[in-house]
């Protein structure tokens, strides 16, 4: 079974291959080789990616969902 961390580096690598990562680093405004050290979509990273529209924060990082949802 999959941790979530391991999941989230598995949306990763899903995110590089909808968006590729030179078309992403350009997106987000930042260098190619910033967006190859990921191991995992960092978390703000992960809101302008949900931005876009084709993903969910929650998708992107599930290891932060209970983090999250915890904040009141």
């Amino acid at each position: 079974m999959n941790t979530l961390f391991e999941l989230a580096k598995e949306r990763k690598v899903e995110v590089i291959g909808r968006y590729g990562g030179r078309n992403l680093s350009k997106m987000l405004n930042i260098s190619h080789p910033a967006v190859s050290k990921w191991v995992v979509v960092p978390p703000y990273r992960a809101y302008q990616i949900s931005q876009f529209g084709d993903f969910e924060m929650d998708y992107l990082r599930p290891d932060l969902k209970k983090i999250t949802h915890g904040i009141t």
